[in-house]
């Protein structure tokens, strides 16, 4: 017996280093329990080796730690495992009452309340206590019994009525409380000489082992009050490595109903799509981590999502064990919708702001576009030769700009966009010259042709000082090169400054092929209209002389368009 109660002691050592090494939350409550039972077993080993009275009643009193104390906590322990609350102050007069009766263990030897008298015989070498049991000894044995009986209890109740307990491990721990039950009212009945209760003991703690491993590595309920406390409302669920549930919170419930329906260790079968896909992230978690370079078990984001009116973000974790194995996850939700709803006010607001802003510059670039052809055509009124000039150049230069979009030649269609607008402006100079000269019938001498020709110089100082305060920079500079430069040649032999090839910017010479057709084609007081014919072969011979040669050659592709406007515009 001495080697029994040896290999009971190591044992119940073993399950102490263990539950220092592996056990996640360490309870206070299954680490007494665990240092009652070393002590216990302890004292029936020293009780085997004792030698003479007064050892074996010391050795007795130190084993009857664990009859006195360990079923009140072993009851605590149970309690919290199956996720019942105790109020402190019950637990505090259960374990002084239990204190009371240790007292009178203590008592073993002096008088006759807990032994009425002991004594002392050798078996085969081993001291037995030989003892007529007293009063309180009585008393004891009932406290013992309904302790029993109450883990039971409780352990059935909870199998009955809860569900977030590992059902495996508490069919475990009735079983083994029955037996130790069994087993001790048998050793009683059979009149052993040995007790059998270290036995019982160790085989008590290791049925709760296991589960409480279990409860302490995926439970949610220790965190909930703090984590309420300091950062509001967060719901938890947790699952093992193969993805079986194994807790959840109340808010977590609030969140998703269904959970209240499942017990731990089922699969989460048939739940709602929006559980599903929650879930199925642990996996996107796992790729996320496999991939990192630090080997670290970091936490993965969930993205904001709506449940009816509610939004809600979290956070996934691994759950690992003391080595930082991974043994299972815990998906967080928080409520977001308040933020989220700020979020969208903000982005609401801004789209708003966005659309007025846009209303309203679209109804001022309308006011000023309307501004700028009132003054150009103020300007026209005064050249008896151009009649209509500025309205068709303006629609030309559409045309023109949406077949180069189409032919894909390099020009943004913003940049197209600002040389549309710049169009009415080209000839916005001709109010700065002289009406002898603007509104002359017939053709100009060659002093006459010279002051005409300052209209592109004066055209160019009066679109930047117009526009300058309220337009882009962008369509400033293009305006005013439209207006400086659309009598460029790409030769050299234009004006202002006889600009050659790309020296002229590609905006004037888009307006030149422009202006020029327009000249060709409609009647003047010193010609008549040309034909399209004659027209398109005059910009195709000019092509690389007066006009760019790669424009050139997409203006007259325009052909087509061009000869429907101008035949719609003469009818």
């Amino acid at each position: 017996m001495e080697y029994l109660y040896l290999a009971c002691l190591l044992v119940s050592l073993g399950m102490l280093f263990w539950l220092k090494i592996f056990d996640v939350r360490n309870s206070v409550t299954q680490f007494v329990s665990l240092l009652i039972i070393v002590a216990s077993n302890l004292g029936f080993y020293l009780e085997c080796t004792s030698t003479v009275l007064e050892e074996l009643l010391l050795a007795q009193k130190l084993a009857y730690l664990g009859g006195i104390f360990l079923p009140v906590f072993y009851f605590i322990l149970v309690l919290e495992i199956c996720h019942i609350g105790i109020k402190k102050s019950i637990s505090t007069i259960l374990i002084m009452i239990q204190c009371v009766l240790f007292g009178f263990v203590c008592t073993i030897g002096h008088n006759g309340l807990f032994y009425k008298s002991a004594g002392i015989k050798f078996v085969n070498g081993n001291a037995i206590l030989i003892r007529e049991y007293g009063p309180v000894h009585t008393i004891q044995l009932i406290s013992l019994f309904a302790y029993l009986v109450a883990v039971v209890t409780v352990l059935t109740y909870a199998l009955v009525k809860k569900k977030t307990i590992n059902r495996r491990g508490v069919i475990a721990m009735v079983v083994l409380g029955a037996c130790s039950i069994v087993a001790y009212v048998l050793e009683k009945i059979l009149g052993f000489e040995y007790e059998i209760i270290p036995v019982v003991y160790d085989l008590l703690m290791l049925g709760a082992l296991i589960p409480v491993y279990k409860s302490n590595l995926y439970t949610v309920y220790e965190k909930e009050d703090i984590i309420n406390e300091q950062l509001g409302k967060l719901g938890y669920l947790t699952f093992d490595k193969k993805r079986i549930y194994q807790d959840s919170n109340a808010y977590m419930e609030d969140i998703f109903p269904e959970l209240s329906r499942y017990r731990v260790g089922q699969r989460l079968e048939k739940c709602s799509e929006e559980l599903k896909k929650l879930v199925d992230l642990i996996d996107l978690h796992d790729e996320l981590n496999h991939k990192s370079s630090n080997h670290e078990h970091g936490h993965t984001d969930i993205a904001p999502f709506w449940l009816g009116d509610k939004c809600y973000e979290g956070k996934i974790h691994a759950v690992t064990n003391t080595f930082g194995h991974v043994k299972g996850y815990t998906i967080e939700l928080r409520d977001d919708t308040a933020d989220q709803m700020v979020i969208k006010l903000k982005e609401n607001y801004a789209e708003e702001l966005s659309k007025e802003v846009h209303i309203k510059t679209k109804r001022i670039r309308h006011i000023q576009q309307k501004t700028i052809m009132g003054m150009a055509q103020m300007v026209e009124s005064r050249d008896l030769s151009t009649g209509g000039h500025i309205k068709r150049t303006s629609d030309v230069v559409r045309i023109f700009a949406k077949k180069l979009r189409k032919e894909n030649f390099g020009l943004d269609s913003h940049f197209l966009h600002l040389v549309i607008r710049s169009a009415p402006m080209h000839d916005i100079g001709k109010i700065g010259v002289d009406d002898a000269v603007l509104r002359k019938q017939g053709r100009f001498t060659d002093e006459e042709y010279a002051k005409m020709k300052q209209h592109s110089e004066i055209g160019y100082h009066m679109v930047s000082e117009i526009l300058a305060e309220v337009e882009e920079p962008d369509f400033v500079a293009i305006a005013e090169n439209v207006a400086h430069y659309h009598h460029e040649k790409v030769d050299g032999t234009g004006y202002p400054h006889g600009l050659k090839g790309d020296e002229i910017p590609v905006e004037a010479r888009i307006m030149a092929l422009a202006d020029v057709f327009d000249a060709l084609v409609s009647k003047r007081c010193y010609k008549d209209a040309f034909s399209y014919d004659k027209a398109f072969e005059i910009i195709e011979n000019d092509a690389g002389t007066h006009f760019d040669a790669g424009l050139a050659k997409v203006f007259i592709s325009c052909r087509p368009e061009l000869e429907e406007y101008y035949n719609k515009s003469e009818a």
